[in-house]
């Protein structure tokens, strides 16, 4: 079993100076990786992955429409009582596609309850001859500007699983736009992806290639993710891996093309994480440095389940290997 990742971020901030040494270059890494964290930390974006796992409608069935008619126009809801969604007979949704409402996550990510709504996902079948394709729109409460909107479309002539999504993801300030492409790898354990993110106002671009493959409550993932921003760049380069509860790292991050710090691990319990050592200097990093290393870290799994959260409900009409 083996996971391996390659990452590829190019990002630039602007306004920020001269690169003044190590803090200054964590600085600009921080603030470039705190733009994607924002965003899908926003309460409506977050919403939106309590479908990563359990879409609101029924899978759809080959040959028949993704939505089928009889639930055109119709509104889901979810109950605290049965955990689960339903159609009710509340009013406003589209008459060509279903209204999911969207409800605030409790920390441990289920839906709270009582249930408050913060917002709306309108989906739609947008098939085509030769396509399968369903787009979803997630607004505040009652409608109003878009702050999510994508495509998911797949080729009937190509293998299950080979599809590609396009839009955008917005927090109400900060725009991403995102592109994904995902397939199957040579067996049912492995996926491989391209995801590519886009913030123009602040000029970051980021792209992931991701080639999975998953054992038994186990992975391994090899990988090198790169950035650059005015005031340097960065890299993080290495293998984790994960087996039951445990977790490992052999990573090393660089700065300006120089080693900065050894990131290091073997059968750390769930909930704990790495070792951050520096290798020269300085000796001792600063509480600062500490947390954008491990949000550099952390990057590759966020951006993941960031755009699989997003996509989760459409993803389940038209699968996507992420």
């Amino acid at each position: 079993m083996r996971l391996i990742t390659w990452i590829a971020l190019v990002l630039a901030a602007a306004g920020c100076g001269e690169s003044t040494g190590p803090l200054s270059d964590l600085s600009g890494l921080g603030s470039s990786l705190a733009v994607v964290n924002t965003v899908f930390a926003s309460p409506l974006v977050r919403s939106l992955g309590i479908s990563r796992f359990a879409g609101p409608l029924p899978a759809p069935i080959a040959g028949a429409p993704l939505i089928p008619d009889s639930l055109l126009g119709k509104t889901f809801t979810f109950s605290c009582a049965s955990q689960r969604y339903a159609v009710s007979g509340d009013s406003g949704a589209p008459a060509t596609g279903v209204l999911v409402v969207l409800y605030q996550r409790a920390p441990d990510g289920s839906i709270a309850c009582p249930a408050a709504a913060i917002g709306q996902l309108d989906l739609f079948d947008v098939s085509a001859p030769g396509t399968m394709a369903v787009r979803g729109v997630a607004t505040g409460p009652g409608g109003g500007t878009a702050l999510v909107d994508y495509t998911i479309s797949h080729n009937v002539t190509d293998a299950e699983w080979v599809a590609s999504a396009a839009g955008f993801m917005s927090d109400g300030q900060q725009r991403l736009d995102f592109h994904v492409t995902g397939e199957p790898g040579s067996n049912v354990n492995t996926t491989i992806a391209t995801l590519q993110i886009d913030d123009t106002a602040a000029n970051l671009h980021a792209v992931l290639h991701h080639a999975a493959e998953m054992g038994v409550d186990t992975y391994g993932d090899d990988l090198d993710l790169s950035v650059q921003h005015v005031s340097g760049s960065a890299e993080l380069k290495g293998s984790v891996g994960w087996f039951n509860t445990f977790r490992s790292w052999d990573e090393i991050v660089s700065l300006n093309g120089v080693p900065f710090a050894k990131v290091g691990g073997s059968v750390v319990p769930q909930g704990e994480g790495p070792t951050i050592t520096p290798i020269g200097a300085p000796l001792f990093l600063t509480g600062d440095q500490r947390q954008v290393l491990l949000d550099f870290v952390g990057a590759p799994d966020s951006i993941r389940a960031g755009l699989a959260g997003v996509l989760g409900a459409g993803a389940h009409l038209v699968r996507i290997a992420l």
